[in-house]
């Protein structure tokens, strides 16, 4: 970790050399992935929400394998994998590397998608020449595998930046035969945000397309390639129904949810979190940052998020007692999936009260799908949920069920519910006080339920009447300018009191009085249905309410023409009664 240009930088393994840099320690992974059979052909997708590390981690891969940079070999010597030196000697350095991230791969239109694949296949393609166009092997003898003219023009095309479609799907079944023939070492392959291009193509409707050019290209790479040795896949999401990764046989997934022989691989723990807080002398933050970014949970392994936790250390470092945690993770772009996903609760009661006890807190259990259909994401509720837990908004208890993992999860899930709340507030609150300007008490009912029921729980809903008066208080002082000649008051000061809700015009002359009861949950007596109580209590409510009005003299508005409205709550419905 680069503490004085902020971890979003850090994506180069080799790159982090030098005293300005921390580095917590995860070369575990190399031993951790050798164990699980990546040497052996076991296909490996590794699935982890962004920032998370993946892509330093490969970097850290592809410097300890990869033939070509043995003379960084040293930067391992006092790591921890250099303890193990059989594993060094047998490994390290040892394998040609095919290395690519597909992040930025992206446009709007399909044409664009092959332009930049193209581009970063080149890149790829230009590190590996020597193999595509040489006759002799590696080390000076003829190759024990010849390739045709035809293959070796498929990449000359693509470094050319002329590759066709069929090119591009055929790069690495030729590349890794090449390899194999140059080096006489099957190759590793290392892909890096392979779902990155089918988000965007989802977003810009080519994204059969899309799935067809990487279905292609993994089906003929990798699925029965004798040439070929590990594959090791990241990204966030694992793609359904579009048979991507059915070219690679034996597939091993790793994710929050599922597998886990790399859940201490990815995040940082605590023990690494509290080494770094004491080299900078910063103990005295472990609290706060701990509350903030810890609380993902990996098969029974809590990992803070690293990225907010390097932004978080070195602020501290530098600004000590002046700096404060904040919203780094969703800050860099990470709000637009959730609030699309918060904005389904729309047409779902269900899953917005799903939401609402998340945002109370609570934990909620509910399925949730481990794999992702795009044509599912906005529509079904299990997809929802399990692309929100893949993606890093929620995690996993000890009971196995969902909650928002910290702070700043919660801060960011609060934050987009005001912004969600403020258009229910724009479209019902100038309708609500028409309806009470107008004496239509039943209209003013159903804009309220609906109020209720539609806006999350960014606002606390409960029995209390504080609440519900706070709750349309807040909601009708962000829209004042909307209001037109209405001028509103809470708890305007009387005589005898203080009336609950005052809306006054001075241009029509017209008020309105609302007075506010809430009913406490309770049991109906023996022998009465809910209902009975339910409606017996109401009718004492608003008795008593219309009475309090009158006897503290609540109406006396001098100049105005006033009209009593009574409104009574009861699990999160209202009744409206005008006198």
């Amino acid at each position: 970790m680069d503490i004085s240009a902020g971890a979003e930088k850090l994506s180069d393994f080799f790159s982090m050399e030098g005293p300005q840099y921390y580095y917590v320690d995860k070369t575990g992974l190399i031993k951790d992935m050798i164990s699980a059979g990546f040497l052996d052909a076991f296909p490996m997708l590794i699935l982890r929400p962004r920032r998370f590390g993946k892509t330093l981690a490969l970097s850290m891969l592809k410097t300890f394998f990869d033939i070509n940079e043995a003379d960084k070999a040293w930067i391992f010597s006092n790591l921890a994998i250099s303890q193990d030196t059989e594993l060094c000697e047998r490994h390290q350095n040892k394998y040609p590397v095919i290395s690519i991230s597909f992040k930025d791969i992206e446009g709007s239109s399909y044409d664009q998608l092959l332009y930049k694949m193209n581009l970063k296949l080149k890149r790829e393609a230009q590190k590996h020449k020597a193999a595509i166009i040489s006759e002799m092997a590696f080390d000076g003898k003829p190759r024990d595998i010849l390739y045709d003219e035809a293959d070796r023009d498929k990449l000359l095309r693509i470094i050319a930046e002329k590759g066709t479609e069929m090119d591009l799907m055929g790069f690495f079944e030729i590349l890794t035969r090449m390899l194999y023939g140059y080096y006489r070492v099957k190759p590793l392959v290392m892909i890096d945000e392979y779902d990155a291009p089918l988000n965007n193509a989802f977003g810009h409707e080519y994204l059969s397309k899309a799935e067809s050019l990487i279905r292609g290209m993994f089906s003929a790479g990798f699925k029965t390639n004798e040439y070929l040795g590990g594959v090791v896949i990241t990204g966030i999401l694992q793609i359904a129904k579009s048979d991507i990764l059915s070219g690679l046989n034996n597939l091993m997934v790793d994710s929050v949810i599922s597998g886990s022989d790399y859940a201490d691989d990815f995040g940082f723990t605590q023990e690494e979190v509290d080494e770094m807080l004491s080299y900078y002398s910063i103990e005295d933050k472990r609290g706060i940052i701990k509350d903030w970014y810890d609380g993902y949970r990996i098969r029974g392994v809590y990992v803070y998020n690293p990225f907010s936790v390097a932004q978080a250390v070195r602020s501290f470092s530098k600004l000590g007692d002046e700096a404060v945690c904040e919203n780094y993770w969703l800050d860099t772009g990470g709000t637009g999936l959730l609030a699309q996903m918060l904005d389904s609760a729309k047409n779902d009661s269900v899953l917005k009260n799903l939401f609402d006890q998340l945002l109370d807190g609570g934990s909620i259990e509910t399925g949730y799908a481990t794999s992702v259909v795009y044509s599912d994401i906005m529509e079904s509720r299990e997809t929802i949920i399990g692309t929100l837990l893949l993606s890093g908004y929620l995690t996993m208890d000890d009971r196995r069920r969902l909650r928002i993992p910290n702070h700043e999860v919660m801060a960011g899930f609060a934050s987009l519910c005001k912004s969600y709340n403020r258009e229910a507030d724009r479209r019902m609150l100038p309708e609500l006080v028409r309806a009470y300007a107008e004496g239509k008490p039943e209209e003013a009912k159903d804009i309220l339920d609906e109020y209720f029921e539609e806006t999350l729980r960014a606002r606390d809903l409960n029995s209390s009447e504080n609440n519900y008066h706070y709750f349309i208080c807040g909601a009708v002082a962000a829209l004042r300018n909307r209001l037109g000649d209405w001028r509103f008051e809470s708890n305007e000061q009387k005589t005898l009191g203080f009336a609950d809700l005052v809306f006054k015009n001075r241009k029509s002359g017209k008020a309105i009085i609302i007075e506010e009861k809430a009913i406490k949950r309770s049991h109906p007596g023996k022998g009465e249905s809910e209902k009975d109580w339910r409606d017996r209590q109401i009718a004492k409510a608003r008795d008593m309410a219309f009475m309090q009005v009158h006897e503290t003299e609540y109406d006396d508005i001098g100049g105005y023409d006033v009209s009593v409205y009574v409104n009574v709550y009861y699990k999160h419905k209202a009744w409206v009664f005008k006198e």
